[in-house]
């Protein structure tokens, strides 16, 4: 990546101002682009060379050849005037603006100074102190996951078919029905006959439960909707349990609250994020999920030319609720910061942030899905499968214009990995 991957001098007193962003997510990505015009030197903290689409995590579980198509190189979409700095914050003091940063490469650790802060370093699982899910489960959180998944969930049925794990080993349990666990069930149903020529296990020995602690899957979703998720979940030959949650996980099970214990070899929990701990640890005012309160412009409470923006953010909805942490609300929020902060670099007045939610769309497997959209319309089948690429099409369009969409249409990798 050449200079523009080093980490910077320091802070100078000198010269323009200085905005550091921490995280490379939807939302920091967004502000980063965004800054191209703005009278200031930007340097994006991120621990690594690439943005990766959170939305789209589960799919490299079933096509692992996916996992090159899910993430895009930043250095070629960050204008001249930004910094990429590989590393990790491990610190951050918002009332003086200053940053602890560990080197990627070197370990070294220093110490950033900004004119102006914004924190989008995204979010982390949260396992509501089950008893023994943190150690066991495996969670969908970045790049490394899908492979994971799959490589465990094989090793374990061909340990099942060769007769070193009972029941267990062939058995997969999904801990929370929301978006991300809804998707990779239909991912996993729809490869379960890959995996058994992959490891010798007849198909219909592969079993796959979603365990749901709400009375339905999808919680708040669209009750229509819902019902045409557990209808197709079932149908492929998920194991559906809603109104129940899980107690305990132990090394060859996982315990409901009823008190049945299903035999599992493979748990994967999907049931709920927080912030990530930094925001909480910085003294940042923050809700129970770890998310720091911000104002209309996404200020942080108490704290001068600091802003948050994505899941680090609980920006209240019309309802007063914190709006939810998906990809579209951080993709607002930076590309709103971008340009707010440019005003306020040129000394012109901002208008608070309005979010403009477009709608939900799931899918389910390659060829299924189902979507509702701003207006109420619900979309199911191949044609809200469609809209669920056309949103990333629509996104990739946005920062690389009509090349970078041809490329995906056109089936290219978007990032060599190792």
């Amino acid at each position: 990546m050449g200079d523009r991957a080093r980490g910077p001098a320091g802070a100078s007193r000198y010269g323009p101002p200085h905005v550091v962003i921490l995280g490379a997510g939807y939302a920091g990505f967004a502000v980063a682009r965004g800054l191209g015009a703005a009278p200031a030197r930007v340097t994006l903290v991120n621990p690594y060379s690439y943005h990766y689409f959170t939305t789209l995590l589960h799919e490299p579980v079933a096509r692992p050849r996916q996992r090159e198509r899910v993430a895009l190189p930043l250095a070629p979409y960050l204008p001249p005037n930004v910094r990429l700095w590989l590393g990790r914050a491990t610190a951050i003091d918002p009332r003086r603006r200053v940053v602890e940063v560990e080197d990627r490469a070197t370990g070294a650790r220093r110490r950033l100074q900004a004119d102006l802060l914004v924190v989008a370093v995204g979010s982390e699982p949260l396992f509501f102190g089950i008893a023994g899910l943190e150690e066991r489960a495996l969670t969908v959180r970045d790049l490394s996951s899908g492979p994971l998944i799959r490589s465990t969930v094989e090793h374990h049925l061909a340990r099942y078919a060769a007769g070193e794990m009972g029941p267990e080993g062939r058995r997969i349990v999904i801990g929370g029905g929301g978006y991300t666990g809804v998707e990779l069930a239909a991912e996993l149903a729809e490869v379960r006959h890959d995996l058994a020529r992959a490891t010798g296990v007849a198909p219909g020995a592969i079993e796959i439960y979603l365990v749901e602690a709400a009375p339905t899957l999808l919680p708040g979703f669209d009750p229509p909707l819902v019902r045409y998720v557990t209808r197709f979940l079932e149908r492929v030959g998920v194991r559906v349990i809603t109104g129940t949650p899980i107690a305990e996980v132990t090394p060859r099970h996982v315990i409901l609250a009823d008190g049945r214990r299903l035999e599992a070899g493979t748990v994967i929990w999907t049931g709920g994020v927080r912030a990530h701990r930094l925001v909480e640890q910085a003294g940042f005012e923050v809700d129970k999920r770890g998310r720091a309160l911000v104002e209309r412009d996404l200020a942080a409470r108490g704290c001068e030319g600091v802003y948050l923006a994505g899941d680090a953010a609980a920006f209240p909805g019309d309802d007063g609720r914190p709006l939810p942490p998906t990809a579209q609300v951080a993709l607002q929020q930076g590309e709103y910061l971008a340009r707010a902060l440019t005003r306020r670099l040129r000394g012109q007045p901002v208008e608070p942030f309005r979010p403009h939610l477009l709608g939900t769309v799931i899918s389910l497997g390659r060829r299924d899905g189902v979507g509702l959209l701003r207006n109420g319309y619900r979309v199911t089948g191949r044609a809200a499968r469609v809209l669920k690429s056309a949103t990333l099409w629509r996104y990739l369009y946005r920062i690389g214009g009509v090349p970078l969409v041809a490329r995906v249409m056109g089936g290219a990798s978007l990032q060599p990995l190792p």
